[in-house]
């Protein structure tokens, strides 16, 4: 619905979106969000660990967010911060990418009767286990 505006109310809301990024007041209303949960697939429909969470947020705030992120992903990438070897999150990179290279150092080693040795981390309910409340409270401590 939003790409269909008209191309003068389309700036208008550009300018609102920049305004709050330059002033860095994000609107209250765009902290809060109905939770839907929503079960996984062939999980136990009485375990509540087998929902996934999803947030209903405002349309706008999504826009907001996606600019954001292309904003905090160009500066990086135009200045060539990240390193070679970044791949998840890229564009044209994906984490298969790591596990090629994965492939090729066990078999280089394997070649040429050497050890191999990686070190993994689970980062499994990396997110479920971060503090909520304080990113919110943090997000939202600046109220238009």
């Amino acid at each position: 619905m939003l790409k269909q505006l008209p191309a003068d109310v389309q700036h208008t809301l550009l300018n609102i979106l920049n305004n709050i990024w330059l002033s860095g007041k994000f609107p209250y209303a765009w902290c809060t969000s109905t939770v839907v949960p929503i079960p996984k697939p062939g999980g136990d429909v009485t375990d509540p660990s087998s929902y996934r969470p999803v947030a209903l947020t405002s349309c706008i705030c999504k826009v907001m967010e996606r600019m954001i992120n292309n904003r905090l992903v160009w500066y990086p990438e135009r200045n060539r911060i990240l390193t070679k070897t970044q791949c998840s999150f890229r564009k044209q990179r994906s984490t298969n990418d790591h596990l090629v290279r994965l492939e090729s150092f066990v078999r280089e080693a394997f070649a040429q009767r050497q050890h191999a040795i990686g070190v993994f981390f689970d980062m499994k309910k990396a997110y479920e286990s971060s503090w909520k409340f304080g990113i919110m409270r943090d997000k939202c401590k600046k109220k238009l």
